[in-house]
């Protein structure tokens, strides 16, 4: 019966039997290159650019509460990882242990689900990687001021992004502002202040702006013209919803100033939108032509071998480590602790969405799980790598989300490059091009470490069958890389980067790495119990504590996420449930076997008659051939 197979599960003598032979990747990694791996895969996007928009939109300073959430959520995965790593030290991560524990339907999905994980990893992290190379050109100038490379603005930039932009400029253009009021931040709260004031205050909260009737209008009817009635006013609520949150901080400020920078802020995306040679149909067509250029120099440097790609990462992070270490000793010295205050703007539940959001900054750690076939001693190194990384980093990111908070209040922090942007705000041009160039190096061995994780994982799902062995198993003959998946992710990453937002990106990343935590740790907790004489180089300490922990503290950062972006998990997941019924399970190698014992003999390999078990114990792990 079809439904057999998809809880049939693959046991660990044949997985450890599967590491021998021609198609085996090369052992060369050491607890120091995975660490190294691990290092390079978590510290860059979240904290060099999604730091920016978890504080300036959803947890203000409390972005280091939203630090530490997330890093004890994946403490607890990080611990389940070891677990299994050290078991089955084999390439495919959370996709093999759900095999090994869950059943082939449940290892399908989540090896599906790494698919968006890595891939879209990747795809965000050349979008933010795009942000920080066009500040380090910039660095560049002429003795006139101008730049010596420019690129153009619709090169630079996703479609979407382009719009949203070039209507919030048409509607902060056209509006006017009335009057704006707000309450002292520590006096009677019934107060109400007119801004801008002369009293002593300098922060203020609850503030309210008032467009005129007059100048709401035209704003409208400007953007309605080009981009239709709801994102018209959708642009004029965003307008006032940022003078509102920066007013906090700069309530002196004469409000047409203040309009205006408001404005400015979204000029390149007006410059991109109404400068693109590229209308079709009414639609404006921009796309970063910047990510798809690094997506692939990275695909072709991993291609040529995994040793090269360990060198080249590991010179990464020494560079990286030292931006961070700068951004927090030199940046101490500018903390205003008056920044810190309103500590938590959004409430508990923006610290809650601020730790879904840079959550993302975390990925990395479980990275180093896949490539457990190419370490030397995998089950004492991988388990080094992935807890030492995870532990460095999070003392790291609480030191930095501090310092950047309290240099720059969290209505001014930038959304693109906030860390290097903090040192400007300041006039510390130096020190922004130092971080500049730290966090570009960054970046780069993150979107390496991720662009070399997945096809790891389309490797580990061809050799059972479940994907085209000839092209997803496919491993150069000289390089020992699985060079043809390599490729694929390459141009996937370049493509969903080049048109895609920086945000929803992320979303879609941190949703199917928290639901990928939660399998792992339900699969560990699961294998205590089926599989309790299993020999475990590593186990987790307290396992019915810290799996369950896990699944609680994952599970809750996901419904932090928004329906939109569970609804394109949704969607993802049935596409790849397709894929599987159609392709999957008829060339599974599992599913073959089962099938052909169940027609020779009526039984499975397993013993299991076509009618059901006929014991009390019920049907054993089958056996299956690789």
């Amino acid at each position: 019966m079809p439904w057999k197979q998809f809880f049939a599960k693959k046991s660990l003598d044949v997985l450890l039997e599967e590491m021998a032979g021609e198609h085996r990747l090369r052992r060369v990694l050491g607890p120091v290159a995975l660490s190294s791996l691990g290092i390079g895969a978590i510290i860059g996007t979240g904290i060099f650019v999604l730091t920016g928009v978890a504080a300036r939109q959803h947890a203000g300073p409390g972005l280091i509460l939203s630090f530490v959430i997330a890093g004890v959520a994946c403490a607890f995965a990080a611990l389940c990882y070891a677990e299994f790593a050290s078991m089955a030290p084999i390439a495919g991560s959370a996709y093999t242990y759900a095999y090994v524990s869950l059943g082939e339907l449940i290892a399908w999905i989540i090896g599906w689900d790494l698919v968006l994980e890595y891939a879209m990893a990747s795809a965000t992290v050349a979008n933010g990687w795009s942000n920080y190379f066009l500040k380090f050109l910039a660095l560049f100038k002429t003795p006139a001021g101008k730049a010596l490379v420019s690129i153009p603005m619709w090169l630079t930039m996703d479609p979407y992004t382009a719009a949203r932009q070039h209507s919030d400029y048409l509607a902060a253009e056209h509006l006017v502002v009335e009057s704006a009021v707000a309450a002292p931040l520590t006096e009677n709260a019934a107060m109400v202040l007119p801004l801008p004031k002369d009293s002593p205050h300098d922060r203020v909260r609850d503030v309210s702006v008032a467009f005129t009737a007059e100048s709401v209008a035209k704003a409208t009817a400007a953007v309605a013209g080009v981009h239709g009635d709801k994102v018209a006013q959708a642009a004029v609520e965003r307008v006032r919803t940022a003078m509102q949150e920066q007013l906090q901080y700069e309530p002196k400020l004469a409000l047409g100033e203040k309009l205006a920078q408001v404005r400015d802020d979204n000029r390149h995306g007006f410059e991109a939108y109404a400068e693109t040679p590229l209308v079709i149909g009414g639609i404006h067509f921009t796309f970063n032509i910047v990510a798809i250029a690094i997506a692939a120099v990275i695909t072709t440097i991993l291609v040529i071998g995994i040793r090269e790609s360990a060198g080249f990462n590991a010179a990464m992070v020494l560079v990286k480590l030292g931006a961070v270490l700068f951004v927090i000793f030199v940046g101490l010295r500018w903390v205003d602790i008056r920044n810190w205050t309103p500590f938590v703007p959004y409430g508990f539940n923006g610290v809650l969405s601020g730790a879904a959001i840079i959550f993302f900054a975390y990925i990395g750690f479980d990275s180093v799980s896949t490539h457990a076939e190419e370490a030397r001693n995998p089950s004492v190194d991988v388990p080094i790598g992935i807890i030492s990384s995870l532990a460095i980093c999070t003392v790291l990111y609480i030191a930095v989300a501090a310092v950047i908070t309290g240099m720059v209040p969290y209505p001014h922090i930038a959304i693109n490059a906030p860390v290097a942007d903090a040192f400007r705000q300041k006039g510390l041009e130096i020190a922004a091009a130092i971080i500049t160039v730290g966090a570009l190096t960054g970046i780069t061995s993150v979107l390496l470490v991720m662009l070399l994780s997945q096809p790891r994982v389309l490797l580990a799902m061809a050799r059972d069958g479940l994907l085209p062995p000839g092209f997803f198993g496919a491993v150069h003959p000289r390089f020992r890389t699985p060079h043809k998946a390599t490729i694929l992710t390459g141009v996937f990453c370049a493509v969903a980067a080049a048109f895609f937002p920086l945000e929803g990106l992320s979303h879609m990343v941190n949703i199917g790495t928290l639901f990928a935590f939660v399998v792992v740790c339900s699969a560990v907790w699961l294998m205590r119990r089926l599989n309790p004489t299993a020999e475990r180089p590593f186990r987790t300490p307290a396992v019915y504590i810290v799996a369950p922990a896990g699944i609680a503290m994952c599970l809750w950062l996901m419904f932090h996420l928004g329906r939109d972006t569970w609804l394109r998990l949704v969607v993802w997941l049935a596409i790849g449930l397709v894929i599987y019924l159609f392709y999957g399970r008829r060339h599974s190698h599992l599913g073959k076997e089962l099938r052909g014992e169940i027609a020779r003999h009526g039984v499975s390999p397993a013993g299991v008659p076509l009618d059901g078990p006929t014991d009390a114990q019920g049907p054993t792990e089958a056996p299956a051939t690789p």
